[in-house]
């Protein structure tokens, strides 16, 4: 019999102790430490979702007091209400940022008061598309960075801190064997966790190597179909 899934959610940490510095990210983090003395007033991170872009925004949050938005509260929000009190911004999804016009007064304001604007996005600003030439040549100068994508010690190390954002210890031998068999990417390492977490709590049953490796077969069984809820993986057969 199959267990009722309680509706436990994640919990993630965003302290500055919790973020895992690598060769993926060591160039963003670098960066952002410079501050205030970045060369320019406005920088950007970009890279995949889940790649740590949010965690790391926090620490910078914690050292400047920044305010946070997310792009789509930009768009909604009157200008005038934006420019009121502190002028040090996060804004996260900044790709979904529709106001051209009032992105460009925003920038320039920031710009005037020597205020300072972090933009996390998914690509880098110099890409978006805009209608505006002045927005256009301003988006070409901010500076980029991006988070690469993850090597095995960071995957394994991020897998191990989502697991305790659930409140689950599971054993390296475990994210081990799982690292073997999937696509190494951020996404994949969400996906693989939220499935697993599922799974276990579903048929009432602990994440081990036998589960991740009947989880890995049920895909095998079922990667040619369009709409399988685990990440394709070529890397099989499965074995320790």
């Amino acid at each position: 019999m199959k267990q009722l899934i309680l509706p436990f959610k994640s919990h993630p940490t965003f302290e500055a102790q919790d973020f895992i510095v690598s060769k993926a990210n060591k160039e963003a983090y670098l960066w952002l430490m410079q501050w205030p003395q970045w060369p320019n007033h406005c920088f950007a991170i970009y890279g995949d979702e889940g790649c740590g872009k949010t965690h790391l925004s926090y620490i910078w949050q914690e050292h400047a007091q920044a305010r946070r938005l997310q792009g789509d509260t930009f768009n909604t929000t009157p200008l005038l209400t934006l420019l009121e009190g502190p002028n040090l911004f996060i804004l996260d999804d900044a790709h979904l940022i529709e106001k051209g016009e009032k992105l460009f007064h925003f920038y320039n304001h920031l710009s005037l008061t020597k205020g300072a604007l972090l933009l996390l996005t998914r690509t880098p600003p110099a890409h978006w598309e805009s209608n505006l030439a002045d927005l256009r040549s301003r988006l070409n100068t901010i500076p980029a960075l991006k988070i690469h994508d993850p090597d095995e010690e960071l995957l394994s190390r991020l897998i191990q801190k989502l697991f305790s954002d659930l409140q689950l210890r599971v054993d390296e031998g475990v994210i081990a064997f799982l690292l073997k068999h999937m696509e190494r990417s951020f996404e994949s390492a969400h996906l693989w966790v939220n499935t697993l977490n599922t799974y276990a709590l579903t048929h009432n049953r602990s994440i081990t190597i036998p589960l991740v490796r009947e989880l890995l077969l049920q895909q095998q069984a079922v990667e040619t179909h369009p709409k399988s809820v685990l990440p394709a993986n070529p890397n099989l057969p499965i074995d320790e």
